[in-house]
């Protein structure tokens, strides 16, 4: 598995052109990038509520599939938690209701 891994994905925007989005991870942080499909280049982009669940999504998704390591999952999470953003549960074993008997 190497340090430097870049996650991408693409979303409509309200005109219907796409907007392609790049998290790359760097051993240390993530950093964001923007590009446009007439665009030049990626530009920086600070994280949004919506960019950090979409990331958090896939590599949810990628982590199912044994293809990424816990950690990069839990670094994304952290910095929801320092933006007040809540973290999505998914997928993990629903919690048994109580019996009466």
């Amino acid at each position: 598995m190497t340090k430097n891994q870049i996650h991408e994905w693409h979303e409509r925007l309200e005109d219907g052109r796409k907007q392609y989005i790049r998290a790359h991870w760097n051993s240390r942080e993530w950093l964001f990038r923007l590009a446009h499909p007439d665009g030049e280049e990626w530009m920086p982009m600070q994280p949004t509520a919506d960019t950090l669940l979409k990331l958090h999504n896939l590599l949810f998704r990628k982590y199912q599939r044994k293809k990424l390591p816990l950690k990069h999952i839990k670094t994304v999470e952290a910095m929801m938690d320092k933006m007040g953003i809540p973290i999505p549960v998914e997928g993990g074993p629903e919690t048994p209701e109580e019996e009466e008997y």
